[in-house]
């Protein structure tokens, strides 16, 4: 993804919904080191408007523990579960917006609330394969 299409989505979709959601500004936005997610105009962006939402620092080297993982794997295997397979790319994109408006809200609490024992795990580990 280009860094201008992430600062899109980042300014048109994902600031409003934090705005509405946490109005008291103490939303912390969790992200790894994908380069668009870094370039200059995201950072000068995440500057402006640090009064909403805070970015979490994230280490160069840290193992991959953005709960959102999990999710993709499951709508992935429930994705590759359907059948008959999509022939296009509409298809594809409903199935998905379904998919993911089903996911339980269960499963979102589960993999937030167990974030301490992900970091616990990277510590014990110092930094090494952890099973998350």
């Amino acid at each position: 993804m280009k860094a201008a299409n992430y600062l899109n989505i980042i300014a048109d979709q994902l600031h409003p919904y934090m705005v509405f959601l946490l109005p008291t500004g103490n939303g912390i936005l969790q992200r790894d080191n994908t380069p668009c997610y870094k370039a200059r105009i995201v950072l000068e962006w995440f500057k402006g408007n640090t009064d909403e939402f805070h970015l979490m620092s994230w280490p160069p080297n840290l193992p991959d523990l953005i709960p959102i993982e999990h999710i993709w794997d499951v709508m992935e295997w429930q994705l590759r579960a359907q059948t008959p397979l999509c022939p296009n790319i509409s298809t594809l994109r409903d199935r998905c917006l379904d998919i993911w408006c089903n996911l339980s809200p269960i499963m979102h609490q589960k993999l937030v609330a167990s974030m301490p024992r992900r970091v616990a795990a990277v510590l014990k580990a110092k930094g090494g394969t952890t099973r998350y």
